[in-house]
């Protein structure tokens, strides 16, 4: 059902903000699933975006950088939505990979990002730049949209 499907992700972000990791991995796996079945959607794109992003971040608990990283990868290979065009991807994922010293899948996701976020008005190219000089940039609002469960769905 199609009010489910919308539901999934907002208890999915619920869960992330009990640190509930064990739970967030079950219905992360459960909401790509089932978005499959909602591939033309409009919330499609953002359930991957989202569902990926969390399971990266339920890694990094872990200490399972690699895997993260994938995540990372994976929570870009998706064919958008509205609010990723204009609000741009989450970067929460990506600040921690990071201060793990993981600059080149950072590096790859932010040029993945590129055919996403339509309306970056350049601040992919300054964050990638920023990451080559070695620094972690300040990815303001875009750390929050993950961590603020109304604003998806």
């Amino acid at each position: 059902m199609e009010s489910d499907f919308i539901l999934l992700g907002r208890r999915l972000l619920k869960a992330y903000a009990r640190h509930d990791y064990l739970t967030v991995s079950q219905m992360a796996t459960d909401y790509l699933a089932t978005a499959e079945r909602f591939r033309h959607h409009t919330n499609y794109g953002n359930a991957i975006h989202q569902a990926n992003t969390l399971l990266g971040l339920v890694e990094l608990q872990q200490n399972h950088v690699d895997r993260a990283a994938e995540y990372l990868l994976n929570s870009a290979r998706t064919p958008g939505s509205r609010q990723l065009k204009a609000f741009g991807p989450s970067m929460l994922l990506a600040q921690q990979l990071l201060e793990r010293n993981q600059r080149s899948a950072v590096l790859r996701y932010l040029d993945e990002c590129r055919s996403l976020w339509m309306l970056s008005f350049g601040s992919l190219w300054k964050w990638r730049r920023q990451i080559l000089q070695g620094r972690i940039p300040n990815f303001g609002a875009n750390l929050s949209y993950l961590t603020d469960y109304k604003s998806f769905g």
